[in-house]
Order: C-alpha cells, then structure tokens, then sequence
C-alpha cells in the first residue's frame, strides 16, 4: 500500500508536465504583424539625367539651363535657340496655314520659348562657317580633324573639310556607293549630329526640343521620337544614308 499510495502521485504528476508541454507545443503562434510581412522594396538608384536632357526636356529650357555650369552652356543654349527659332522662320517663310503634322510641335516649341529671348539675337557658330565651295582644306588635315573632333562644331567643320577636301572615305559610309552633293553632305550630317545629341543626351522623345524642332518644321506622327521624325521628313534614300552616317562616327569614335 505505501509504494502505490508513493507512485500514483508521481505518475500524475509527470502526466501533468507532459501535458503542459503538448499544450504549449500545440498553442497556436501568433502570425507576424502587418508590419514585419510587408517588404519594403530595395531602394533603386534611379541615373541622374544628363545636363542635355535636364534642358532639352525641361518645361522652361531657359531656366533648366540656367542652373548648370556656364562650361556646357553654351551648346544647349544653341539647341534652345535652334528650336526657338522655328516659329520665327515658318512665319518668315509664310508657312502659317494650319497643318496637323506639324501644329502639335508648333504650339509646344512656341509654349517652352515664350519667356525666352528672341532667338534671332543668338547665331549658331555654324551658321557663320565659310560656304562650302569656299573651303580649301588640306585632305590630310581634315581627315585627322574629322576623326578627333568631339562637339557638333567640331564634326561638322571637320566634316565638310573632308568633303571639300575628297578625304571623307565615301565609300567606306555609304554600302550602296552613293556619293552626296555639296548641300547633302551638309544637311545629312546635320541630321546625324541632331541623332547624335538626342541620344547622349537621353533626350530623343516626342517631347524633345530636337524632335519638337523636326516635327514643327516637316511634320511628323504625333508621338515619334527623333529618328522616326526623320523617317517621315526624309526620302528613303536619304534617311539610309543618315543612319549608314551614324554607323561611321560611331566607328571613328570606337577606333
């Protein structure tokens, strides 16, 4: 009787430590706060935008250009005033019937440059470059220039230099064996250069200065972007060998 009467209260008690531990094993665990499962995104560096873009996209390019270094400046105060001639130049011209291809452009470059100066006051380096038939530049001279020539002024005096001079290696540019005039050789590499700035600068978009200027002066597709607006402007032809152009400097500037 004494050792049942001793066991019996040992034996419950260790029935009752096991069942604590099951009930404990078996309580419900309180799912995690709203809080704790909500995952906040990894934090993205978002590229700081070109100084180009910051002017050639800007809703008031006058004082989106205000705000940088006085250093680059200078070429996309070129680029304002390209733009903003435009209206000028189509009322000038006698161009103001209304047109849907090209309204659309026209208002919005007439928008972005009414709080600037007159553009007329503002002569683009390029624009006062010596005729064509009156360079004489060396080939040599003008090929090596070409081909360490960086700003838009610098290809463009260089490439007409070469052009004059028979040192730009048509062949090499133009697949098809087309060889340019005087005045294509000009507006061609024109074009390019406006390709070649939208696209360092980040700024090729319908609501691009450059696109707005191509769009207001020959109409385009509401929407395009630079090279379609150069698609529609330009002969197929023409707009082959702006993009057989643009394969060659970006050849140069790899070499």
């Amino acid at each position: 009787m004494l050792k049942r009467s001793w066991c019996c209260p040992l034996t419950l008690g260790g029935f009752a430590v096991a069942s604590l531990a099951l009930v404990l094993m078996l309580r419900p665990i309180a799912p995690p706060s709203i809080a704790a499962l909500r995952s906040e995104p990894a934090a993205v560096a978002v590229p700081a935008l070109p100084p180009g873009a910051t002017v050639l996209l800007a809703p008031d390019p006058g004082s989106a250009l205000s705000l940088l270094d006085a250093a680059v400046q200078a070429p996309l105060r070129a680029e304002i005033d390209s733009a903003c001639r435009v209206p000028v130049l189509l009322a000038l011209d006698g161009r103001r019937r209304s047109d849907p291809r090209r309204d659309p452009a026209l208002a919005e470059l007439k928008r972005r440059c009414a709080k600037l100066p007159v553009p007329s006051l503002h002569v683009p380096m390029e624009e006062t470059r010596a005729p064509i038939h009156e360079r004489n530049p060396s080939a040599i001279d003008a090929l090596a220039a070409l081909r360490a020539a960086q700003s838009s002024d610098e290809l463009m005096s260089a490439w007409l230099d070469a052009y004059v001079s028979r040192a730009l290696p048509q062949h090499q540019i133009f697949p098809d064996g087309r060889r340019l005039l005087p005045g294509e050789a000009e507006w061609l590499m024109r074009a390019a250069l406006d390709v070649r700035e939208c696209e360092r600068a980040r700024a090729c978009g319908a609501d691009s200065l450059i696109t707005l200027r191509v769009c207001a002066l020959h109409g385009c597709e509401p929407g395009s972007d630079l090279r379609m607006a150069y698609h529609e402007a330009l002969a197929p032809r023409d707009f082959e060998a702006l993009l057989a152009i643009l394969r060659w400097l970006k050849s140069i500037e790899k070499a």
